[in-house]
């Protein structure tokens, strides 16, 4: 299905809950928002999973929160699989219970995962998360590598006066040496952080190349919002998502569903569209409402004025 401005949107982003175990300093996740009664149930997210499929979505990616805090998180994902039959059907996690709930994961369908890892610092990442856990998510990592996965990725969310050292960047750029993995730094955006606070801990994607100067554009990747590179001798790649620098919201092809069943047309507006208590027709119409009333711009939902401003200014 095509939006307003003529965007193919086929991926499906459904969050599964708001809790977390971790406490990440620029997200807000578990802290507030739907607690797990409230949270979509196993048959609701079927009938989410299987309008998105009839309305055109071949890609659904599952979400949190930590997702794989639910304990009937496989029989989600082999639902979602069931009912929707995505050729993509992914999972972002932190990584933390990502060791003994792999082999379930892949059994289950999932094709795809994304491991959320900030720094390759032990005592950085329990600053950044709240817990010691680092040793935990790298194993994770390795086993979900182990496991078969099509395509295994780490999010790095850069951060000023965290992990925005040179040094830092590299560190985490050896596990692409060492694992067949995209990684991919990710410029901070304004979820957690609001005006102040978030301008001062932003930092751009410039960090990376300067930490990294021997860096190879690979032409036509295809994965997402993602400019990829490689580094020669290296069985994983590099990529930079710069949302705030160089805005791909003209390429969007994301619809959003909350843990709490909203729809979210852009995931930084504040239009929503409520989907509970409906059978898969009309809950297939309401997804279609969203998609038609998608914004431009993440910026022409924002409130945030002086955030859009600033990123003008900085070359977004």
């Amino acid at each position: 299905m095509e939006d307003q401005y003529s965007r193919k949107i086929n991926y499906l982003r459904l969050s599964l809950t708001q809790r977390c175990n971790f406490r990440c300093l620029y997200c807000h996740a578990g802290r507030n928002g739907c607690s797990a009664p409230d949270e979509l149930s196993l048959r609701e997210i079927a009938v989410i999973a299987q309008a998105a499929s009839e309305i055109g979505c071949t890609a659904i990616r599952l979400t949190g929160g930590e997702p794989l805090v639910r304990r009937d998180i496989s029989e989600i994902c082999e639902t979602v699989r069931t009912v929707a039959n995505p050729q993509k059907l992914g999972i972002t996690t932190n990584g933390f219970f990502l060791g003994r709930l792999a082999g379930s994961l892949y059994d289950a369908g999932v094709t795809h995962v994304n491991v959320s890892l900030d720094t390759a610092d032990e005592a950085v990442f329990e600053k950044i998360t709240g817990i010691d856990g680092f040793r935990t998510v790298l194993d994770g990592i390795g086993k979900a590598v182990a496991t078969g996965f099509k395509r295994v990725k780490i999010n790095a969310v850069l951060l000023h006066g965290v992990n925005d050292s040179e040094e830092a960047v590299r560190r985490l750029a050896e596990l692409t040496e060492r694992l067949p993995v995209d990684l991919r730094f990710i410029e901070l955006m304004p979820f957690g952080l609001t005006g102040s606070d978030y301008l001062k801990s932003f930092v751009s994607k410039e960090l990376v190349f300067r930490a990294l100067p021997d860096l190879e554009k690979i032409p036509d990747y295809g994965e997402g919002p993602a400019v990829m590179y490689h580094r020669q001798g290296s069985p994983g790649n590099i990529g930079i998502i710069s949302p705030m620098t160089a805005c791909f919201c003209k390429s969007c092809n994301r619809i959003r569903v909350l843990s709490d069943g909203r729809v979210r047309p852009c995931l930084l507006g504040s239009r929503e569209f409520g989907i509970r208590g409906l059978g898969v027709k009309d809950t297939a119409d309401v997804l279609r409402r969203a998609i038609a009333s998608k914004p431009a711009s993440y910026r022409d939902g924002s409130d945030n004025l002086r955030i859009n401003c600033e990123m003008k200014r900085i070359g977004g």
